[in-house]
């Protein structure tokens, strides 16, 4: 099938709560192994994660791990980011923190 040099994978929040983590990470690994199968040697996967009880249960990464095994893909982390610097959260509300952005090669 058709391959991109860039793929861009923003989908809805999957997880409205951690009640549903386990669910939601077998959607986001399904959802990122056809990202990754998509993607170009040598390409670049930048997929996001809007789901703050994804964000804070720190199990991202070990679903991305997965979803590479699933797609036969060495993946590299070139960058962990979040929201951008205008979007503050405060030290009292943690929820806040809720957007994940990990740019892979």
């Amino acid at each position: 099938g058709k391959q991109w040099d860039v793929v861009v994978l923003d989908p809805p929040k999957l997880c409205p709560s951690a009640k549903f983590l386990k669910p939601a990470l077998r959607k986001y690994e399904k959802l990122n192994t056809m990202a990754m199968s998509l993607v170009a040697r040598g390409g670049i996967l930048m997929t996001c994660s809007c789901s703050g009880a994804v964000t804070r249960s720190d199990k991202f990464m070990i679903m991305l791990n997965n979803a590479a095994a699933r797609a036969g893909r060495d993946v590299k982390i070139l960058r962990v980011s979040g929201a951008s610097d205008c979007h503050m959260t405060s030290l009292r509300y943690p929820e806040g923190n809720y957007l994940t952005v990990i740019t892979l090669m």
